[in-house]
């Protein structure tokens, strides 16, 4: 699935909580043309692959605190591709629920925020991340409905 928003696309894929280090369960095409990975390469993987030299500690460690709390975040990151190029990634991360209220999966929903696919309509910074959070939610609420409750 791609979401487009303005220039922007939505790179979703699920990590399941209930496997040993959080895999990741599914990837979107685009979210594999960005990081130069082949699926087999990323499913089954954590996704801390992506992370490198200058990928800041403290937003993994928020990532992971929303993780353990079952809270969803958002960050600015610097992820890397295969090829070691870095982009920024303006990640979303968020708990999905079965009926029952138990977290069948994450969702993390990646913009990439480099330069090549920057909004060039001169929104000020506040509105261009109302409109990318409006994108991500769109792309949390699809992924949801898409899966189920399979992992519950």
């Amino acid at each position: 699935m791609i979401c487009v928003f303005g220039n922007k696309c939505v790179l979703p894929c699920r990590i399941d909580p209930h496997l040993h280090d959080m895999p990741i369960v599914y990837a979107s095409d685009v979210f594999l043309k960005l990081t130069g990975y082949a699926r087999n390469e990323v499913l089954g993987h954590n996704c801390r692959f992506l992370g490198g030299v200058d990928t800041d500690s403290s937003t993994i460690f928020q990532i992971k605190e929303s993780i353990r709390t079952e809270q969803a975040c958002t960050v600015h990151i610097l992820h890397y591709r295969k090829d070691k190029s870095s982009f920024w990634n303006f990640l979303h991360v968020s708990p999905v629920r079965n009926a029952s209220g138990k977290i069948a999966y994450f969702v993390e929903v990646q913009i990439d925020e480099s330069g090549k696919n920057q909004d060039k309509q001169g929104l000020s910074p506040e509105m261009r991340q109302h409109s990318v959070m409006g994108a991500v939610k769109v792309a949390v609420r699809s992924l949801s409905i898409c899966a189920g409750t399979s992992n519950s």
